[in-house]
């Protein structure tokens, strides 16, 4: 079974999107795994997600992903201008980080990661956003 899986860096949360992906304004990352009926468990709303092993791993990798990009992610929620080869770069690493920090747990097996949502790559001074609009 695939289960799909948003990570949040900004907000520092994941949640489980299986098998509808959300449109988002906010930049996610999905992550895919290909899991095993053993390693699925159900909500009360018949939801696929984690079994409760599986999520602990899938937890201490997730820590790890938002630990490494620590810098990266502030910079977005900050709206802080960055050249676009920094966001290239930046981008490029967390993917790397989220390929690296999953692979450590046998358990999860990582099949894609998508960027979704918004996710800056160039951006000027008059193209900062205005919370306050």
């Amino acid at each position: 079974m695939k289960l799909t899986v948003s990570l949040d860096l900004l907000e520092k949360e994941f949640y489980y999107v299986s098998p509808v992906k959300p449109v988002s304004t906010v930049p996610l990352i999905y992550a895919t795994f290909l899991a095993e009926k053993a390693q699925v468990a159900y909500t009360t709303e018949n939801e696929a997600k984690f079994a409760r092993k599986v999520e602990r791993s899938f937890k201490a990798a997730f820590h790890e992903i938002v630990d490494v990009n620590r810098e990266y992610s502030d910079a977005l929620d900050q709206d802080r201008l960055l050249a676009p080869q920094e966001h290239l770069t930046n981008q490029a690493k967390l993917i790397d980080s989220v390929i690296a920090a999953t692979q450590k747990y046998p358990e999860l097996q990582l099949i894609r990661v998508e960027l979704a949502g918004s996710w800056p790559v160039y951006q000027t001074e008059a193209g900062q956003l205005d919370l306050a609009e």
